[in-house]
């Protein structure tokens, strides 16, 4: 008797390896202390991001359901907007566990035309919108000169 094939059953044994192959080497991270590497090495995980662009600025959305306020931190270094923070998910007693969970970050590039003195932020429902209002530019005129 032959035993029916199931894909799903197949893609659910995948994914388990895969996160248990995921959960290993941050365990292994954080035994041994790791600190050499950049801070993007170091990262656990990225929040996803939506940008959106209007007449007046740009908008980015990043989804970061149950994280506090006070573990974001935005800063911004030489063109470059860059969200940190941590996830703290108790998963000792999971039977299963998708969600990301440690340090993450996420890096942005600044347009020149970006007023940086104006970026403002807000954080409702578990999403981050920062506003980043672009500079507003007097237009070009049209002058009559006079010759004497």
């Amino acid at each position: 008797m032959s035993q029916q094939w199931n894909p799903l059953h197949d893609l659910m044994l995948l994914q388990d390896r895969m996160n248990r192959l995921f959960e290993d080497a941050t365990q292994r991270r954080a035994q041994t202390g790791e600190t050499t590497g950049d801070e993007f090495e170091r990262a656990d995980w990225t929040p996803a991001a939506d940008i959106y662009e209007s007449e007046s600025g740009y908008t980015i959305a990043l989804d970061l359901p149950g994280i506090k306020r006070e573990a974001l931190e935005i800063d911004i270094d030489d063109n470059r907007l860059m969200v940190k923070g941590t996830r703290v998910v108790d998963a000792s007693s999971a039977r299963r566990s998708e969600r990301p969970r440690g340090k993450f970050l996420r890096s942005f590039s600044i347009p020149g035309s970006i007023d940086q003195g104006s970026i403002g932020a807000e954080y409702k429902d578990g999403v981050l919108q920062i506003r980043l209002p672009k500079r507003t530019e007097q237009k070009a005129q049209k002058i009559e000169v006079k010759i004497s």
